[in-house]
Parts: structure tokens; C-alpha cells; sequence
């Protein structure tokens, strides 16, 4: 293997080793200079072997950018997730809320098989939905209430979605 050719497999992993050093910084909790370098080379070995052993067949979707929008996307998922626990937990202890179950389909603007299972499990972590399947751009989901089926198809997690992977029509890419 020529030179050139490691060196370029090395910058190209440095994006993947960039996010591992910043959860390594958040689970450790430790900042002295020690454990910091031992991040950091754990880090870059990881992301190099990773990278190594994919032989550069990483989906063109996963870079830094991605990277640098993940923890945004994460925070506002969470945000939905507690607000569909809201929603379910008010369903469950008072009566006057209905549950009417039912299976709503919907086309997706998404078009790699990333930004499909990012939203399939976005909307399945959303209590009161689950993402039965997914046919082409056709998604077929369980919902708890009428009121769970106004977001799948044009709400809020298909535009994260959309504005995490950088997929779809440029207007659906924005968070708001």
C-alpha cells in the first residue's frame, strides 16, 4: 500500500475520529492531559480500523458535516420524544383522550436507505407511533390517535431528518 494512499485513508477517517474523541471526552467526565491523549489515540485508531476495514464504503451521507449536525438533530428528537410521552401518558390516565389505532401510510421525499431508517426509527422512538414498513418511498405506520398521523409524512421528523442528511427538496431541508 503506497503512502499516499494511507495518508489519504487517514484524513478521510478524521471526521469519524473527531466524534469518538468528543464521546469519549462526555463518558469519561475526565480532563486531565493523560486521559485526554489516550482519547485521542483511541479515537484515531478506531476511526483509521474502521475506515480500514469498510474499505472506504462508508455511505456518502456519514461526514463531518452530518457530524456537526447530529447532536442538534439529537437535542430536537429528544424534544419530540418527550412531548409524544406527554401526549401518550395524558392518554393513558384520563379517559376523555381517545385512542384510536390505526395504520397510516405516507410518501416520503427521502430517498437513500440512511435518511429512510434515520426516520423509521425516529418515528418508532416516538411513543404512540411505530414504523411497521417501509415499500420504496412508501412508509406504513401504527399510530395511537388521529392526532399522531398530522407529522409523519410532512412534519417535523421527515424536515430533521431531511436537514440532518442534507436529502430532499431544498425547502424541506430547514428545521423550522
Amino acid at each position: 500500500m503506497r503512502a499516499g494512499s494511507l495518508a489519504r485513508r487517514f484524513i478521510q477517517s478524521l471526521p469519524l475520529a473527531l466524534v469518538l474523541f468528543i464521546f469519549w471526552v462526555i463518558f469519561t467526565a475526565r480532563f486531565n492531559w493523560h486521559h485526554l491523549l489516550l482519547g485521542a489515540v483511541v479515537s484515531l485508531l478506531l476511526s483509521w480500523l474502521s475506515f480500514y476495514l469498510l474499505a472506504g464504503r462508508l455511505d456518502p451521507h456519514l461526514n463531518a458535516h452530518m457530524a456537526l449536525r447530529f447532536p442538534v438533530f439529537a437535542a430536537l428528537l429528544f424534544w419530540e420524544i418527550i412531548k409524544a410521552n406527554w401526549d401518550v401518558l395524558k392518554r393513558i390516565f384520563a379517559p376523555s383522550f381517545p385512542i384510536s389505532p390505526q395504520i397510516v401510510e405516507f410518501d416520503s421525499y427521502l430517498e437513500s436507505d440512511i435518511a429512510k431508517t434515520v426516520l423509521a426509527n425516529s418515528i418508532t422512538l416516538t411513543p404512540g407511533t411505530v414504523t411497521i414498513e417501509i415499500k420504496g418511498s412508501k412508509f406504513f405506520i401504527h399510530c395511537l390517535h388521529d392526532d399522531f398521523t398530522e407529522d409523519p409524512g410532512s412534519g417535523t421528523l421527515q424536515r430533521m431528518t431531511a436537514w440532518l442528511l442534507q436529502e430532499g427538496p431544498p425547502e424541506m431541508r430547514r428545521l423550522r
